[in-house]
């Protein structure tokens, strides 16, 4: 264990001085689980030395078929949310604050009761009368100049799959009303449109929190209530310099804005 507490001393100063990403990989390649205990492990000294406000909620990522089958998956993988980077829209953002900007825009849930490991395994009824509404939502990535050509999943789930916060739009539906197929996604910076799409959801959202509710529990982890679920990006990353304001609109759900300064 003392070289994963090295790895993990490691990428929290990495990522807290937005230092270029390095793997730390290992030889054979790092597993899943592995990957997930760095994670846990550096969630709890961020959190405890003060860097980082408790966790308020979670990313799913790779939860496309295509994005499933590149990285050889069986099942999605999960990042932390940390609170002091959990945003209300329109979020004042900082340029100076990030390596390499980038976003991801998504359907949000934002939970109105908790899931408790106790009293998994979860069903879809459940779920669903535990999530408040869905949103939508902008994912704050810093890649720090990654070759994502490359990166292996679990190097990257060690570190957070480079997540650096989320923004919550509105005013968003209940669960009953979503209907993700229909959603309308158009993302404009600076007013101009820059990717327009329907039904670009890479899963159905409540089967998105479904799947972390239960993968949480059997990290005797809880979704608890109030928390962000990030369901899953509509587009490819999207790159972004230097300032500027990103708009998303999603039919249905309203609009979430994020300002670079």
């Amino acid at each position: 264990m003392s070289a994963d507490k090295d790895i993990t001393g490691q990428i929290m100063r990495d990522t807290l001085e937005g230092a270029p990403y390095q793997a730390y990989a290992t030889n054979p390649p790092r597993q899943i689980e592995e990957a997930y205990q760095i994670q846990d492990a550096l969630a709890e000294v961020l959190i405890s030395s003060g860097n980082r406000a408790p966790v308020a909620g979670w990313k799913i990522a790779a939860n496309s078929p295509a994005l499933l089958a590149r990285f050889k998956l069986e099942d999605p993988v999960s990042g932390r949310i940390f609170g002091d980077q959990n945003h209300d829209s329109p979020a004042a953002l900082q340029v100076s604050d990030y390596t390499e900007f980038a976003f991801e825009p998504e359907i949000a849930a934002v939970m109105g009761s908790t899931l408790s490991p106790q009293d998994a395994p979860f069903d879809k009824e459940q779920v669903m009368r535990a999530i408040d509404r869905f949103v939508p939502a902008l994912e704050l990535l810093d890649m720090r100049n990654a070759d994502m050509q490359s990166v292996h999943i679990a190097d990257a789930i060690a570190q957070n799959i480079s997540n650096v916060g989320a923004v919550r739009g509105g005013p968003g539906a209940s669960p009953d009303q979503l209907d993700a197929d229909a959603i309308h996604t158009v993302v404009s910076i600076d007013g101009k449109i820059v990717h327009d799409v329907t039904g670009a959801a890479p899963q159905q959202p409540v089967e998105a929190v479904l799947w972390l509710a239960n993968h949480l529990a059997a990290r005797g982890l809880t979704l608890e209530a109030g928390q962000t679920v990030l369901c899953g990006t509509h587009s490819p990353i999207w790159y972004h310099k230097g300032r500027g304001e990103i708009r998303v609109e999603m039919s249905g759900l309203g609009t979430v804005i994020a300002t670079l300064k």
